[in-house]
């Protein structure tokens, strides 16, 4: 659990359109050990924030799908209370939602950037009575863990890759989320965490991604930005 953040009841916790705006999510490979020098200090959440975290927890669905989970939270928050299904850069202090995401994927973040995409999964999945992949890793969905499918239905996730611009290798980084549907032949239609959307930075939305490749840059746990191509890379159905 998040040092400083009271534990929440894991009984409560398991049970249109916003544009083409450049993603630029909080994201970073497999979580390794953060080093002293790089761990940024946050406040600790204030009791009115916890008490609010178990609320919206406490009214969340369960299903029918885990997709249905996901968007109950941007039904209910992302018009008239977006900080609850957001995340600000430090000095904030962490989400106490976002911190019970990150416990379903079994990590405990002690430096900034947070990589929830994959962890917002994890918790729909298991909502639903699903079994996710227990990873905050984007890339953790991808076959053999998961069946990759080529025609995919609403609530099948949508796994982005980046490469390398001058090698096109795999760099370890990406992107995860629910499919809704083709908004075109170039363009998917996802809904997931830590998405930047309409001003927001780290949010649950809905948004539209390109399939291809796009340049996107993206801070690695050392605190680094680097330049990738992103591209979707499969289609998988959660378990």
């Amino acid at each position: 659990m998040i040092a400083g953040l009271p534990a929440l009841r894991s009984e409560i916790a398991l049970g249109a359109k916003t544009g083409r705006e450049t993603i630029v999510q909080l994201q970073y490979p497999p979580p390794r050990i953060a080093t002293p020098e790089r761990r940024v200090r946050r406040s600790a959440p204030t009791p009115t924030e916890i008490k609010q975290t178990r609320e919206v927890l406490a009214s969340t669905p369960t299903g029918p799908r885990p997709i249905d989970v996901a968007q109950s939270f941007i039904d209910r928050y992302f018009e008239h209370k977006p900080a609850v299904i957001s995340q600000q850069p430090p000095p904030a202090p962490l989400n106490p939602l976002i911190a019970e995401f990150l416990e379903a994927a079994a990590l405990h973040p002690l430096n900034d950037p947070i990589p929830w995409c994959a962890a917002f999964i994890n918790f729909c999945i298991r909502r639903n009575g699903g079994v996710g992949s227990s990873s905050a890793w984007s890339q953790s969905f991808l076959p053999p863990a998961f069946e990759a499918v080529e025609s995919p239905q609403e609530g099948d996730l949508a796994v982005f890759t980046c490469v390398s611009p001058s090698t096109g290798k795999d760099v370890g980084l990406g992107h995860v989320a629910f499919f809704r549907r083709f908004e075109d032949e170039q363009h998917v239609v996802v809904v997931g965490g830590n998405q930047a959307t309409q001003g927001h930075s780290s949010i649950i939305s809905e948004r539209i991604l390109p399939i291809g490749d796009r340049p996107v840059r993206r801070r690695i746990n050392t605190g680094d930005v680097i330049s990738t191509m992103m591209h979707l890379n499969k289609f998988v159905r959660p378990a």
